[in-house]
């Protein structure tokens, strides 16, 4: 049976008894781009964090797991006053981002179009940095199975994640490191 297209961003994956090392950065409302569960996030230049775009390669912090408004109470809480689920573009807010640090690894699903197969583990590639659904508040950022073994690529395939509902091919639940991100090897400020 084929895998089910379920887009859902990048998702912190422990091995037990592992730690997922979670950071709250600011977004301001410079930031152009609506903010969904999952997305991978930079840092920028003012101190702020935004979603970042398919490619974007060093300044990648990690993956969002949690969205508030200014005042920082959760975004789409009776409370909140950002009413959706997700941040939309032009708003200030918080972000809590799962770090890309040394060892932590994230699952994301694969891109429509190319099947991704049990040789390509240990591939390389970049995201793709997909529309958000503003109903559910979850990610559009996906793996670009279509640029597997890409030299520069942000992410590295470990394996597919064991599931009896995940198989190799088209739309594969990968579990993959950041291998393009702030905190390895000797990287510049923003």
């Amino acid at each position: 049976m084929p895998n089910r297209d379920n887009v859902a961003g990048f998702r912190p994956y422990a091995l037990s008894p592992a730690k997922i090392v979670v950071r709250r950065f600011p977004v301001d409302s410079a930031n152009a781009t609506a903010i969904f569960l999952g997305d991978l996030i930079k840092a920028e230049s003012d101190g702020n964090v935004a979603p970042a775009a398919a490619g974007d390669a060093t300044v990648v912090l990690g993956a969002c797991v949690g969205i508030y408004d200014s005042n920082g109470v959760a975004a789409g809480s009776e409370r909140s006053s950002v009413s959706q689920n997700y941040l939309p573009a032009s708003t200030a807010g918080y972000v809590d981002v799962a770090l890309a640090l040394s060892g932590q690894w994230f699952v994301v699903q694969a891109s429509t179009g190319t099947a991704v197969n049990e040789t390509d583990r240990f591939a390389t590639a970049d995201h793709i940095a997909g529309a958000g659904d503003t109903t559910l508040g979850k990610s559009g950022h996906e793996l670009n199975s279509g640029g597997l073994g890409t030299a520069t690529a942000q992410c590295k395939i470990i394996d597919k994640l064991e599931d009896p509902d995940n198989a190799w091919g088209e739309h594969v639940d990968l579990i993959v490191q950041i291998i393009e991100n702030f905190f390895s090897g000797t990287v510049a400020g923003v």
